[in-house]
């Protein structure tokens, strides 16, 4: 059992260094780290546009945690990436709401995440082709159609660029 869990925080380590730079965020938080997590909930919308005051209250507070249940352990979003549900966006929430900028070439666990949401969709043509952490050409066309068929949450076409940014990200519900 200890080996399993393991192999689900090993991912998620490599993945949330990318999400170092974001400080730790909670109840009573305020300030630009506070902004940018309320914009990441208001674009995957879990937060009402407007609510993006800086403070860290009780309405944040239930849209992170409602995030992280979406995101935590036997729920379809979780992945191999699942959140614990405490209402602090750490390491590891901060890595599934702003995931580093991957593209063709890109390889490690923010790949893998792609991969798996990609593969999740069960359409063959988002289909990135094995789940490898490997950013390689099935997974550029798969990440070109899904752009090709989705918007930002403003509704707004996605740039066909095979480039997995914050947009992209926030469409495919990171």
């Amino acid at each position: 059992m200890a080996d399993a869990a393991v192999k689900l925080r090993e991912p998620q380590a490599d993945l949330a260094m990318g999400a170092a730079a974001n400080p730790i965020i909670k109840l009573g938080s305020q300030g630009p780290a506070v902004v940018k997590a309320q914009t990441a909930l208001i674009h995957r919308y879990y937060l009402n546009a407007g609510d993006d005051d800086g403070k860290f209250g009780p309405v944040t507070d239930f849209a992170v945690r409602s995030y992280q249940h979406d995101r935590s352990a036997g729920m379809f979003n979780a992945f191999s990436f699942p959140l614990k549900i405490d209402g602090i966006v750490g390491p590891a929430t901060w890595s599934r709401l702003a995931p580093p900028t991957v593209k063709k070439g890109s390889k490690g666990s923010a790949v893998r995440l792609l991969q798996e949401i990609l593969k999740g969709f069960a359409d063959p043509t988002f289909d990135p082709g094995p789940i490898d952490g490997d950013f390689g050409p099935l997974t550029d066309a798969a990440v070109r159609a899904f752009q090709t068929n989705f918007s930002d949450w403003q509704g707004n076409p996605l740039a066909v660029d095979g480039v997995v940014g914050t947009k992209t990200w926030e469409a495919l519900w990171s």
